[in-house]
């Protein structure tokens, strides 16, 4: 009885402090939001930071490529909605997870509105407008 319980409570301060790690507050520095900034300038570029995308909504033409950098202190993997298969446009798919600073670029081809999500927090979404 004795060790269940230990086993729990082991269990519950490792999930508790796994939970922390991955959802904590993380303040940015003063140099990121100025690079940050700067990014957000520069035509067919999307950043990602702790709060999403930014821009969220792009236009772009055919054949534009699109970069993505990630500047969060979290792991990013852009993909085409829905979310988990990204079979919407399952061409436009980073297809692995990449860390701070880390940029993905992709040539839009098909023209429509597509959705796009971080494959490992889906509630960050923006939307990519590709027009002739």
């Amino acid at each position: 009885m004795n060790k269940i319980i230990i086993a729990l409570i082991i269990l519950s301060l490792t999930l508790g402090v796994g939970y922390y790690l991955f959802f904590r507050p993380i303040q940015i520095s003063q140099n990121d939001k100025t690079k940050i900034e700067e990014l957000k300038k520069q035509p067919l570029t999307i950043v990602y930071t702790n709060e999403g995308y930014t821009p969220k909504e792009l236009t772009v033409k055919k054949g534009d490529v699109v970069k993505f950098i990630n500047l969060s202190d979290r792991m990013v993997w852009t993909a085409s909605n829905d979310h988990p298969s990204h079979t919407i446009y399952p061409e436009f798919d980073q297809k692995t997870f990449a860390g701070k600073g880390n940029e993905y670029s992709f040539k839009f081809d098909k023209v429509g509105s597509w959705g796009f999500h971080n494959h490992a927090n889906a509630s960050h979404t923006g939307t990519i407008t590709v027009t002739e």
